[in-house]
């Protein structure tokens, strides 16, 4: 187990795992506003705008813990260098 794997790189895998979910809903939801019928958003309006942005800034903070979660499993099965 490589535990200087996880002191070293955890902000790292956090923030681009938070990043790429961030760039990846913000896309998601821009596509979906543009079709007559949205799939994973509803159509934004003054009523539900918190509700989408809080969907999306809490999707990201998952991602970033399943990076986190990622990075754990990797420092799991690597061996540390001597």
């Amino acid at each position: 187990m490589n535990i200087k794997l996880i002191k070293e790189k955890w902000i790292k895998f956090y923030k681009r795992g938070f990043i790429t979910g961030l760039m990846v809903l913000c896309f998601l939801c821009l596509i979906d506003q543009t079709l007559q019928t949205p799939f994973f958003f509803n159509k934004l309006d003054s009523s539900n705008i918190m509700l989408t942005l809080s969907f999306i800034l809490f999707g990201s903070v998952f991602c970033g813990i399943i990076s986190f979660i990622f990075l754990i499993i990797i420092s799991i099965v690597t061996v540390p260098k001597k």
